[in-house]
């Protein structure tokens, strides 16, 4: 995955926002024409992978027009996948029709209700933007360019969690990524009702499944493989700098966006090269030997924090420490998740295999090793000769 960032500015000032630049940069034309023959000039894949990233990075969208025509013209073998991650408010339906038309997932940022979305999505103007920024998302919805709605979980929005998921749900919008704030702290208070209000989301989850409704939320559909695998139960970072790299718009590299704002952490320039060496080397320095904070814990091939090595950085200064909030996030989340899969398992023949049965096809594609719970589902689908 290529993230190209077309500019550090933004339209927003979102209280929960982890990016803290001392100054902006901005992507030119000629700049871009760089970034893109050196994508395609250090990975000889067939499939390329980008995705454009701000700030916003629709204050630059007139490039994204301009990168779209230049590699069509110039790599017309290449399969390319675009991304993009929005708070939407510039959407068009000239954007909206560009990315229907080339191969684009669309990341829409996201909070839910008015008065959810409206305590830390604030515009830099002060202006109100709800209304139009909703009217947009049902624009992406009616066009078939899919979507996830992106919606950040903090702790003044965790009361309105359910409200803001059964709102989506009910506006057709069927795509939900729920992501925690990485600076929220969870008091006792907050704890409690955040553990009330994800264990009501499950329940309307479930429901809907039942009565032919089904909708997807990442936080429950994606952590589906960390139940029915077996990692090892360790701690395995994404491949940040190695598989994946974020441009910035003066060329510099880096390996994950939570470190955009240190320029310790340049791992080589589209003139140079990227440095897969230093990325590795960084993520050795930052690991902690001596900190077993996570030694006993029974959850860590579910955890997000045993993946996302640098969000777990830029909170306690180690890839492998996640912060007490990350892993309160996750004990949470573990038997709800786990419930889901056991009802869905208690399901009887088609329905069963329609809730599990392509999970089961890529772990088999992938050979990946099933964990006990794995095998015990597993074992029921072959019962029912689903």
């Amino acid at each position: 995955m290529y993230t190209i960032y077309l500019t550090t500015k933004c339209n927003f000032i979102c209280s929960y926002c982890y990016e803290n630049y001392n100054h902006h940069i901005e992507l030119n034309e000629n700049r871009l024409i760089d970034i893109i023959r050196f994508i395609f000039k250090y990975d000889k894949s067939q499939k390329i992978l980008i995705d454009f990233m701000g700030g916003e990075p629709l204050l630059k969208k007139e490039l994204i027009f301009m990168a779209l025509d230049y590699i069509a013209k110039n790599y017309p073998e290449r399969e390319v996948k675009y991304y993009m991650t929005t708070n939407c408010s510039l959407l068009d339906s000239s954007l909206i029709e560009l990315t229907k038309n080339n191969n684009f997932t669309l990341r829409l940022s996201f909070d839910g209700c008015k008065e959810a979305h409206e305590l830390n999505r604030v515009t830099a103007n002060g202006e109100c933007s709800y209304d139009k920024i909703f009217e947009n998302i049902i624009k992406v919805r009616d066009s078939g360019t899919p979507y996830s709605v992106r919606m950040t979980i903090a702790e003044n929005t965790i009361p309105f969690l359910y409200e803001n998921v059964v709102f989506l749900h009910e506006n057709g919008l069927d795509y939900i990524c729920m992501i925690p704030d990485v600076y929220m702290e969870f008091s006792k208070k907050s704890l409690e009702v955040f553990k009330s209000q994800v264990e009501s989301v499950a329940h309307y989850y479930i429901h809907e499944y039942n009565n032919g409704r089904k909708f997807s939320i990442d936080q429950f559909d994606g952590k589906f493989f960390s139940l029915l695998c077996d990692y090892g139960n360790c701690f395995s970072m994404c491949d940040a700098g190695i598989g994946s790299i974020k441009i910035m718009p003066d060329g510099s590299i880096y390996p994950c966006g939570f470190l955009t704002d240190n320029t310790q952490y340049i791992i080589g320039t589209i003139d140079e090269a990227v440095d897969v060496n230093r990325a590795k080397k960084i993520a050795v320095s930052l690991y902690n030997k001596q900190d077993n904070k996570c030694a006993e814990c029974k959850i860590k091939d579910f955890c997000h924090g045993m993946k996302c090595g640098y969000m777990n950085y830029i909170r306690t200064g180690s890839i492998n420490i996640p912060a007490d909030s990350t892993c309160e996030y996750e004990h949470v989340f573990y038997p709800v998740v786990k419930k889901i899969l056991n009802h869905f398992s208690s399901q009887n023949g088609e329905k069963l295999y329609q809730a599990l049965g392509k999970h089961y096809e890529y772990i088999n594609i992938s050979h990946l090793k099933l964990s006990s719970l794995g095998s015990e589902i597993k074992t029921a689908i072959n019962r029912q000769g689903a």
